[in-house]
């Protein structure tokens, strides 16, 4: 038995006068961290078993107590071995042994409902839009749950979910259907699966956008990303249909965005028609790197600072410009060159980019050496940032339009060879020119 697990059951005590068995009062940290650390280290395979560590130390800490009810708080560690071992059997088999849970997951997402589609693939799930009155319900239950603080939290936020018709016509209110052993679970999965649409989703609606909205009127301030997309404020979790928890996830403002206008007008022209892709690819696979490339996208769309948002588009950029480890300095060259093919192959060599874009593509990577060796004393302002994107923005439409055709040794020879042909052509062209 690990002794993480005995120095756990240490910390349970009997207080005086009662016959209440529990963790003793100013131990509770400690306890919390041995029950973790212990079933970290059982290296369970998370998402085979749809279970998180918290769930599992939450069923060993009731297991814990029940020994400590049945058999005594004062066991020495080695008459503590068997009645152990026969709680962990039994957990392992009447929780693993069995099959996952549903659990459903509500949430609002502020975009009007008549630009939403009643229903959008998530991998292995689908959110399906709920009328007002359904949405309503799920508010109800919430909020009367004695354990739970929603009403309150639901207070604090900016946003009236519930009774104002004009506030409400703003939001669109989704349910997702998730198997999992617990509730952190399918909070952790959809969580991550409603990102990776919304960075599809803000991928489309925002390709070759090179700056962000800014207000009609100097007495306003400008918006601080591009989109407000992202992570909803707040989740609902359900049960065969009874309220679990809430959680809590951002207290930011979001403004309706209207309808969408997809850029990528060829395939893209309703939320229902955009591409999906594997959640679960390796990473270091064709569909791995597109789905690593997206989430860095919606990092730097979504993030207020102009140089954690420029570093997260970086971090796209070195995921598909497909060099080899990034170890060495040309392949920090390698990076921008291929951005810069990318998009120039998606536009035909257009020369309609406004030069102060051209001049911000040209200085991100002498930007980008900078920062590694002078850090916070490097200007990054907003050019670098949007010239970044763009960068990004065409190589990823160029993995997507080539996705299910190619491979990633097919695209890193295009690029490779893209590139040795672009430098060619820049090299007669300047010749030409000083000749004449």
């Amino acid at each position: 038995m690990d002794e993480r697990f005995y120095d756990a059951y240490q910390r349970i005590w009997e207080p005086p006068g009662t016959d209440e068995v529990r963790v003793q009062m100013g131990q509770e940290s400690a306890f919390k961290t041995n029950l973790y650390n212990a079933i970290r280290d059982l290296s369970l395979d998370r998402d085979h078993h749809r279970i998180t560590n918290r769930g599992l130390s939450q069923k060993f800490h009731e297991g814990l107590i029940e020994i400590a009810e049945t058999q005594g708080i004062d066991l020495p560690e080695d008459e503590l071995i068997v009645p152990f071992q026969t709680k962990k059997n039994e957990i392992f088999s009447n929780w693993l042994g069995a099959p996952p849970d549903t659990y459903m997951l509500v949430f609002p997402i502020m975009i009007r409902s008549k630009h939403f589609a009643d229903e959008v693939e998530l991998y292995e799930s689908k959110a399906e839009q709920i009328d007002n009155s359904q949405w309503e319900n799920h508010l109800t239950a919430a909020k009367n749950d004695d354990d739970s603080n929603f009403d309150s939290f639901l207070d604090e936020l900016p946003n009236d979910y519930s009774d104002d018709p004009l506030e409400r016509r703003e939001w669109t209110y989704l349910k997702v259907g998730i198997e999992a052993r617990d509730e952190f679970y399918a909070l952790h999965r959809v969580s991550e699966l409603v990102e990776t649409c919304f960075a599809e989703i803000n991928f489309f609606d925002k390709l070759w956008s090179a700056g962000m909205p800014q207000p009609g009127s100097s007495d306003r301030a400008p918006y601080e990303k591009w989109t407000r997309h992202q992570e909803p404020p707040f989740y609902l979790i359900f049960q065969d249909g009874d309220f679990v928890t809430y959680r809590p996830m951002d207290f930011d403002y979001r403004r309706s965005i209207g309808r969408f206008h997809f850029n990528h007008t060829d395939d893209i022209d309703e939320i229902s028609d955009i591409p999906t892709f594997d959640y679960d690819a390796d990473k270091g696979t064709y569909e791995g790197y597109i789905v690593s490339a997206l989430l860095a996208y919606q990092d730097g769309i979504t993030e207020r600072s102009v140089r954690q948002s420029f570093f997260s588009f970086w971090r796209g950029i070195e995921i598909l410009s497909n060099t080899s480890d990034y170890s060495n300095a040309s392949d920090f060259d390698k990076m921008v060159d291929r951005g810069e093919f990318a998009f120039i192959y998606h536009h035909d060599g257009d020369n309609s980019l406004r030069p102060e874009l051209k001049r911000a593509i040209e200085e991100i990577e002498e930007k980008r050496h900078e920062l590694v060796h002078e850090g916070l004393k490097t200007e990054i302002h907003q050019g670098h940032r949007n010239g970044a994107k763009l960068l990004l923005d065409g190589l990823l439409l160029l993995y997507i339009d080539k996705y299910g055709q190619w491979d990633i040794d097919d695209m890193g020879s295009f690029l490779k060879h893209g590139v040795e042909y672009q430098e060619k052509i820049q090299f007669i062209t300047t010749l030409l020119s000083d000749l004449s």
